[in-house]
């Protein structure tokens, strides 16, 4: 099986990779809080195991089934309770397109 090709190099040449590169610490630490834990079993959860394939089908283009996931998670108090969390702690600059 052929690995996919990673886009990183080219995403790190755009402004959005300068946005990373700039608060790569910040995005690190956000990465590993206790949100984004929880926020991945939340995915986990609704997705009965099919998180994977949306995230694989996410890197290939299509973010449909993760946006769906996203917005199963988010309907529930808990959920947006945990992603309103996160969207706050994500820098300032990091939001802006």
């Amino acid at each position: 099986m052929q690995t996919p090709k990673s886009n990183l190099d080219a995403l790190m040449k755009t402004p959005q990779g300068a946005v990373i590169a700039k608060h790569k610490d910040e995005i690190m630490g956000l990465m590993q809080s206790s949100d984004a834990q929880k926020l991945m079993e939340m995915l986990n959860k609704s997705a009965g195991g099919g998180l994977k394939g949306a995230a694989d089908a996410a890197m290939k283009g299509d973010t449909s089934q993760l946006m769906d996931l996203m917005g199963r998670v988010m309907s529930s108090k808990e959920g947006a309770e945990v992603v309103g969390r996160i969207n706050k702690a994500v820098p300032k600059d990091a939001n802006q397109k």
